[in-house]
């Protein structure tokens, strides 16, 4: 009984059920903001290239913010940084209903991702230096789990709302990015301090766990933004073709908990190449498949493995940091995670122009390569340093 009370504690106690709820509340309102802001600029009759330039620099912006955050705030109360990005954030969504101008929508689209890229930064940086070294896996997937709850939900329910009243979702969005700020500055009981910039290079320690957000980021956009212009171009209806994101999605809030767990069990490194490994098959098998029952099962799958990649790469990312050098970390994996997911739609509808409908995924694919490649070679190299050093 003391066990499982230990157990419950390691994954939920001493502030790790509050980040877990802002996660949720931040998922929600992101569920809105997303898919809705392409949405309101179709709708307000938004140039195709004006709209897609917008669309990534949200992510763009996540990436610089994330620098910015970890260069220039040090010493910085962790709640601080987290709340000024929230309120941000929650300004800008409930302004973005107002405008139809594509130079508004586009600075109010960066701020967004600078804003959200403190709460990454902050509210990660909390995370794991509240938790234990041995249960990182499963915080960062029960983390990962609530976030993407409430995107789902919210990004299930904004459409049908936003038909009848605009601005109500965005005003949803903000309420929600407000109330997590509110949560984080009267309920997270430790003051914690983004410390001074360590003297060691993090950047060197965790290449292969940012790799692996820059992988999750490039291939999870990937789905979101083009697999439903993919099916239709594959002659499916139009009322079937999300369907696949659908299935694509429950795929991976399942997978997220069993492989996390099994990650702190037999090893976060092996279980990212286990993912990844599986993942190439599952998304041939998607472009390969000729029936739509078929295409649905290979995307649950796909999901199942490709879902988990960025609380396992997180987990991985910070497990061997000290507790000084977990901001840069998390800093880091953000740029990386925003960076890739910038890049994603950009190089596979490239792709798919230049060579056809059937290489949305061969981008992805080549990145899943390299990135077991490149693991097979650290994993080489380490082998030859600790010989060298059992010599010495």
């Amino acid at each position: 009984m003391d066990q499982k009370t230990g157990k419950f504690h390691d994954l939920f106690g001493n502030g790790r059920a509050i980040i877990y709820g802002i996660a949720l509340l931040v998922g929600t309102s992101m569920g809105v903001i997303n898919p809705l802001s392409t949405t309101h600029m179709t709708t307000n009759h938004g140039g195709g290239i004006w709209i897609g330039v917008i669309s990534s620099s949200y992510f763009f912006f996540m990436a610089l913010g994330s620098v910015f955050v970890d260069r220039t705030m040090r010493g910085s109360s962790v709640k601080t940084v987290i709340t000024a990005g929230l309120l941000l954030t929650a300004v800008c969504s409930a302004l973005f209903p107002l405008f139809t101008a594509n130079a508004v929508w586009l600075l109010l689209m960066s701020l967004m991702g600078i804003g959200i890229s403190c709460n990454m930064v902050g509210l990660q940086t909390a995370l794991h230096n509240l938790s234990n070294e041995k249960s990182l896996g499963m915080v960062s997937g029960i983390y990962s789990l609530c976030y993407a709850l409430g995107l789902i939900a919210s990004a299930a329910v904004a459409p049908q709302v936003y038909g009848y009243v605009t601005w109500l979702p965005f005003a949803f969005s903000s309420l929600c990015l407000v109330l997590a700020s509110g949560i984080i500055h009267f309920k997270l009981a430790d003051v914690l301090v983004i410390p001074e910039r360590a003297r060691e290079k993090v950047l060197s320690k965790i290449t292969l766990p940012l790799f692996g957000a820059f992988v999750y980021g490039f291939s999870e956009t990937i789905v979101v933004s083009l697999y439903p212009l993919y099916l239709i171009r594959e002659h499916v209806a139009v009322s079937q073709t999300g369907y696949g994101l659908s299935i694509f999605a429950v795929g991976s809030i399942i997978g997220l908990l069993p492989l996390t767990y099994l990650a702190d069990r037999i090893g976060r490194k092996r279980c990212l190449a286990l993912c990844v490994f599986i993942s190439i098959f599952a998304v041939l098998g998607i472009v390969t498949a000729a029936s739509m029952s078929l295409k649905l099962l290979l995307s649950f799958a796909a999901g199942f493995m490709i879902g988990p990649l960025y609380p396992l790469s997180m987990a991985f990312a910070v497990q061997d940091l000290s507790a000084g050098e977990r901001s840069s970390g998390n800093a880091l994996f953000t740029t990386f995670y925003g960076f890739g997911s910038a890049a994603g739609p950009f190089f596979s509808s490239v792709a798919m122009n230049i060579w056809g409908n059937g290489h949305i995924f061969t981008a992805s694919l080549l990145l899943f390569c390299l990135f077991l490649t490149y693991m097979a070679m650290t994993r080489k190299d380490s082998k030859v340093r600790i010989t060298k050093e059992e010599i010495l």
